[in-house]
Formats: structure tokens, C-alpha cells, sequence
């Protein structure tokens, strides 16, 4: 699968393996599991794919939101959270940051939300890095982070 994803056209493998914490396994079955990314046109489409986002219930004049679908591979993204996580002793990651303030703060029923909101984090970001196709860089994406909480 290593030759597979070396041989692809982009940098797509390359621009993975620069996010603090993937290593060339976690970003190979990312690849694999995901696909071409390109064809998603945005990170929510990405979200709806592996199933983090929330399911709804419509019918007639009633509109709910239900709990998120899980259909897709969540648990391999939720690694790599957690490898982020470690990584970011070494190497500064906004994912890393997001995710370790957020269980500071909270209860401790709250962290499978968290990990949900750091996991949609890291699909924005992995979004990015290939779409923009460049490595990713903590400052580039604490600024664009600031920008977005502004919005």
C-alpha cells in the first residue's frame, strides 16, 4: 500500500506525513480509506463520508437532529488524534492544542465530543494540506484557526 500511495500523481502521501504524529502507516490507510479528496468540495463532505456528522430526522413540519451516523472508519482518525496528541511534546500541532484544552476544561462525559470536534479539526486540515497541496506548517494554521473562530 506504501508503493501504492508513493506512486500516486500528487504529494498527497508527503503532505500527510507532515501533520505532527502521522506516520506513514496512519497516513497510507487514511489515503485508502478516503480515497482521491479532491473529489470532496468540502470538509463536511468529508464528514458525511466517514459519518461524523449529525444524522437528521425529517418529516412533515418535524426537523431533529440525531447523534452522528458512524458509518466510516472513526476509529483510525481517532488514533490519529491521539498520536497527534503525543506528538505534540515534540512538535507543536492546533489539533493537539484544541484537543488538550478542551479535556482541561471539561466534564468527563465530554470526551468523545471533543474527540468528534478534534477529529473534524484534522479532516479540515487534512482537507488543506492536500487540496492546497503543501506540508503542513502550526503557524499557517493557527493563523488561518483565529481567522475562522472570528467568522
Amino acid at each position: 500500500m506504501v508503493k501504492l500511495a508513493k506512486s500516486l500523481p500528487n504529494h498527497d502521501l508527503e503532505n500527510l506525513e507532515s501533520i505532527p504524529g502521522f506516520a506513514q502507516t496512519i497516513a497510507v490507510r487514511i489515503l485508502a480509506e478516503l480515497g482521491d479528496i479532491r473529489r470532496f468540495s468540502s470538509p463536511n463532505k468529508i464528514n458525511a463520508f466517514i459519518g461524523i456528522d449529525p444524522g437528521r430526522y425529517q418529516s412533515g413540519e418535524m426537523d431533529a437532529s440525531l447523534i452522528i451516523t458512524k458509518h466510516g472508519n472513526v476509529k483510525l482518525l481517532y488514533r490519529a488524534i491521539e498520536q497527534i496528541d503525543l506528538a505534540s511534546k515534540t512538535k507543536p500541532c492546533h489539533i493537539a492544542d484544541y484537543y488538550e484544552s478542551k479535556k482541561l476544561s471539561s466534564q468527563p462525559k465530554g470526551f468523545k465530543k471533543i474527540a468528534i470536534a478534534s477529529i473534524h479539526k484534522l479532516i479540515r486540515t487534512i482537507y488543506a494540506v492536500i487540496i492546497n497541496e503543501y506540508l503542513y506548517d502550526y503557524d499557517v494554521a493557527t493563523y488561518n484557526q483565529k481567522d475562522f473562530d472570528s467568522n
